[in-house]
């Protein structure tokens, strides 16, 4: 699927430790505007996903219909009723990664960390467009999406990516696996979120986050009030 990223300026700001992008040094916007130039000719985004049916879920274990197991509390939970998984991976290809290395080789690192921030940021924008898009259609269907969650999220090991990779096909998607289940390219997301049609209308999907007590997690997407809603 083709999705261009977009750099959500504020959201950069967050992550380079300021509040909003209007509020940040001149001269950091000004390297932010070059870089954004390099950006764009290095980048090439692609993003993979297959769908799968969901067999069971139960005693903190999905089992698909393919054959593999996830095994996560919290993901079952989340999981609980959903007939189907979309399983993604996205990346925005190794030139990205590339320049980031040679700017720091002429230590340049004020812009090898900016390049690096605004790469996290275009990758998280790419899942989060992927994510509204199928939102919508599954709306359109009358059905819902449950948010998504990777490995390594939570209580999900990261070793579980390993299963993730295997459900899709090897060969289309450019993005490989170290010894330690990290990806490279290094700017890349996988990840699953589940798809339910027997729902009762307007009741917002489980949230992990409602049951952690974890407040100061970056990773974050509930604020405490919301844990009535469950």
């Amino acid at each position: 699927m083709e999705i261009i990223p977009i750099i959500e300026k504020d959201e950069l700001a967050t992550l380079l430790g300021g509040d909003e992008f209007g509020n940040i040094s001149c001269s950091t916007r000004l390297k932010i505007e070059k870089l954004e130039t390099v950006f764009e000719k290095l980048v090439e985004p692609s993003l993979y996903h297959q769908n799968t049916g969901i067999d069971s879920v139960e005693k903190g274990t999905v089992h698909l219909e393919e054959g593999p197991e996830f095994k996560s509390p919290k993901l079952s939970k989340m999981l609980k009723g959903c007939d189907d998984i979309i399983c993604y991976i996205a990346t925005l290809g190794d030139g990205i990664e590339g320049e980031i290395k040679r700017l720091m080789g002429k230590k340049h690192m004020a812009e090898a960390y900016i390049l690096d921030a605004m790469a996290s940021v275009a990758t998280d924008n790419m899942v989060a467009t992927f994510h509204r898009r199928m939102k919508d259609e599954y709306k359109n269907q009358g059905k819902q999406v449950t948010l998504c969650f990777s490995p390594g999220y939570c209580d999900w090991p990261i070793t579980e990516q390993k299963k993730l990779f295997n459900l899709l096909d090897s060969q289309d998607v450019d993005v490989e696996l170290n010894d330690s289940c990290l990806m490279t390219p290094r700017k890349s997301i996988s990840g699953v979120f589940g798809i339910q049609s027997d729902y009762e209308n307007g009741k917002t999907p489980y949230n992990p986050c409602w049951d952690c007590n974890k407040t100061d997690c970056p990773a974050r997407r509930a604020p405490e009030r919301e844990k009535e809603k469950v």
